[in-house]
């Protein structure tokens, strides 16, 4: 019997401030597991909860990883090679920088892998399995559903993850879900979803449900068919959203009787010269505290995101985006850095420009808090400041309290709890990187 091992590639040693309290369920390579023959022995591995042997031995190894996690995936992947295993690399950075991703292992998917991977087993088994594969949009009806059964216990002590459409119908300047996915917006069956979840369910030591798509009601007839179809399973759910699902009261109200509690809106930026550039027009700064309102009559946590960076921002974005976010009450901010992810827009853009900082090719640095390019109209150093300011401002436990109070009871505990379980990990990013050359006090400089 060949034996497979699966690798979700994090880096032990990265500090990360946004990570959550409980490990987030893998959902990529639960999926690929699904796609192997019965015969095989698939093991999966995710470095969140569990430390890889490389001294172990499999038939094959595959490995996932994200763009700042890329060279510890790197080491692992010539760790095995140099063991003579054969080595697959696939997910977001393989597929951004497949030639970069080659020179650590015999073959690259590049893209989603299911409309592939036949062609990679079979490669594999006549020894030939070599080089770049380019998966295709598959039809997401053929795609199995994920071996969540081969994770440990505590992946589902909390959250329960779930597919449901694949692609963003937008293509804004700074994401890669386009690049990796497609910009043509793709649905699983309804039917396929909810089997999911009560399969899920039968199992699961909790009734959360995270919906992992990019933008869970970006086609409102399929999201009222949803939403509808979940409200017997009796679950409470989160996602991904954009600020135009506020337009069509009939989702939002079937939203709430379906069990949302919380969507995390991409806001990024409170000035629409910045959203025009991004490529994101359809969010309208002026209509962004009618968003937020309509989002909170429905009872639904806003966790809302914001980056700061963009050409159009000066010193003072940052304390009018503290401001924006206190007195509309977004009950749990997201504060991040513009970052030229690999093949986006965006860096395709900064590259041309000459902007780029020589940082910009440590990829350990990709996380949404380093600055990687100069900026238009600050300094870098003013602007990793400025956002590390921001977000102590909107973490500290009185900043928390006042947006609380003016927020809805509903779901005001577990929003509450967001926020404190949160805190500690941003906390301890600052504490670590702010100042980078003096000593004192997190304080808003008089210049500001």
């Amino acid at each position: 019997m060949p034996k497979v091992l699966l690798i979700h590639a994090t880096d032990p040693d990265l500090q990360l401030a946004e990570q959550p309290l409980m490990p987030f369920p893998v959902l990529g390579l639960t999926t690929i597991a699904a796609l192997f023959p019965e015969e095989w022995e698939v093991s999966v591995i995710d470095e969140d909860v569990q430390q890889v042997d490389t001294s172990q031995k499999a038939d094959l190894v595959g490995i996932s990883t994200l763009t700042l996690d890329a060279p510890h995936a790197y080491r692992l992947a010539d760790a095995f090679k140099q063991r003579g295993m054969p080595l697959l690399m696939g997910g977001m950075h393989p597929s951004a920088l497949p030639e970069e991703a080659l020179e650590h292992c015999d073959a690259v998917v590049v893209g989603e892998a299911e409309g592939v991977f036949s062609k990679v087993l079979d490669d594999f088994s006549k020894g030939t399995m070599r080089g770049i594969y380019r998966g295709r949009q598959v039809d997401l009806a053929k795609v199995p559903s994920p071996r969540l059964d081969l994770l440990q216990q505590s992946h589902r002590k909390i959250l329960q993850p779930v597919q449901a459409t694949r692609g963003c119908p937008h293509d804004c300047e700074f994401c890669s879900v386009t690049a990796f996915f497609g910009h043509r917006y793709r649905l699983r069956p309804v039917s396929a979803v909810v089997a999911d979840i009560e399969t899920m369910l039968d199992s699961a030591r909790s009734n959360i449900i995270f919906f992992v798509d990019d933008n869970i009601a970006g086609r409102p007839d399929y999201a009222k068919e949803l939403f509808k179809n979940l409200i017997p399973l009796k679950i409470r759910w989160a996602s991904f959203a954009s600020v135009t699902m506020t337009r069509d009261r009939e989702i939002m109200e079937l939203a709430r009787k379906s069990g949302c509690i919380e969507l995390f809106i991409g806001f990024e930026s409170i000035y629409q010269q910045n959203l025009d550039l991004s490529g994101k027009q359809w969010v309208r700064s002026d209509m962004m505290k009618e968003y937020i309102k309509i989002f909170h009559d429905y009872g639904i946590i806003v966790e809302g995101a914001f980056i700061f960076g963009h050409d159009h921002d000066s010193k003072d974005v940052f304390r009018r985006t503290v401001d924006f976010v206190q007195t509309t009450a977004i009950q749990v901010p997201v504060f991040g850095i513009l970052t030229p992810y690999p093949a986006t827009k965006l860096r395709a853009r900064l590259e041309k420009e000459g902007r780029l900082l020589p940082e910009a090719s440590d990829w350990r640095r990709y996380d949404a808090s380093h600055v990687l390019f100069s900026p238009a109209n600050m300094s870098p150093l003013e602007l990793e400041e400025g956002f590390l300011w921001a977000k102590k401002y909107c973490c500290a436990p009185r900043s928390i309290l006042k947006r609380m109070f003016r927020a809805p009871k509903v779901n005001w505990l577990m929003a509450l709890g967001l926020n404190f379980s949160m805190r500690a990990g941003r906390m301890r990013q600052i504490h670590h990187r702010w100042p980078r050359n003096t000593k004192g006090p997190l304080t808003r400089p008089a210049s500001w």
